[in-house]
């Protein structure tokens, strides 16, 4: 004990540098948008290595039980090109939607803003903005990309927000997580005049620019009328977000058509 007080004692001036220079560098990254973009590209490059090495060493290790699983997802994979209508042919042309097998690396549930990190980048045409899918429903948006790797805004995530309907009325909200359950998410926006039930499906709607029509979410399996006049409803995810192994990125080529003429109405 005395030689700790001694050595804080002889070195209390550089000891108080370090506090207040790390306390500077955490409030410049977390009040700036920008920095903290940057920063979060730079470090995702190396420390995704690491995690990409680990995850490889596992992988030899349970070499077997890595093919047979990568064998389902190649499977799911055609499934889901097939229910697209996409062929061969169309694959590279400009009417459908691209699909872009990547494997999960590092992935959080527990915190408040959770996000997940994928073993493609910008070689593999990954962009920022684009969406993160599995068979069984949505997982998230590209939030940052280096040359390999990429991270991902996962739906467990304070600022995510997912354009929905009920697929059985078609009638529209917002999809969000409350941050407390990571198997279930919320939503607060759909009118209390409109019919649901338990067990009623919620999909993704037409409106996003990031996900297509129709991709399965979840099941209702509680809600209440509030006062406001809309409900509470809470939704049991169909994607275990504890268990992601290989997901789908969404390259939609239809994007930049739609930005521009939606940018003509703006400008007028």
């Amino acid at each position: 004990m005395r030689n700790i007080l001694r050595f804080i004692k002889l070195n209390h001036f550089l000891l108080l540098f370090l506090i207040i220079e790390t306390f500077s560098i955490y409030l410049l990254i977390s009040k700036n948008k920008f920095q903290e973009n940057q920063i979060i590209q730079y470090t995702n490059e190396y420390t995704s290595k690491i995690h990409n090495y680990r995850n490889n060493i596992s992988n030899y290790i349970n070499l077997k039980e890595a093919n047979d699983h990568l064998s389902k997802e190649n499977a799911k994979l055609y499934s889901i090109l097939k229910h697209q209508n996409l062929t061969k042919k169309s694959l590279g042309d400009d009417l459908g939607d691209v699909y872009i097998a990547a494997k999960v690396i590092r992935n959080s549930i527990n915190k408040r803003n959770n996000y997940i990190t994928l073993n493609k980048g910008k070689k593999d045409g990954i962009k920022k903005g684009m969406g993160v899918v599995t068979q069984n429903g949505i997982i998230g948006i590209i939030y940052s990309v280096s040359e390999n790797y990429s991270i991902v805004i996962s739906l467990l995530h304070r600022n995510s927000a997912i354009g929905i309907k009920v697929k059985r009325n078609n009638h529209n909200g917002i999809l969000k997580w409350k941050g407390i359950n990571y198997k279930q998410a919320n939503i607060s926006n759909l009118p209390s005049h409109i019919l649901i039930n338990k067990k009623d499906t919620i999909v993704t709607n037409s409106h996003s620019m990031i996900f297509p029509e129709s991709i399965p979410i979840g099941e209702i399996i509680n809600f209440e009328k509030k006062e406001t006049g809309y409900y509470d409803i809470n939704i049991r995810l169909f994607e275990d977000f504890n268990n992601l192994y290989y997901v789908y990125v969404i390259n939609r080529n239809k994007n930049e058509e739609q930005k521009l003429i939606e940018k003509q109405i703006n400008n007028e």
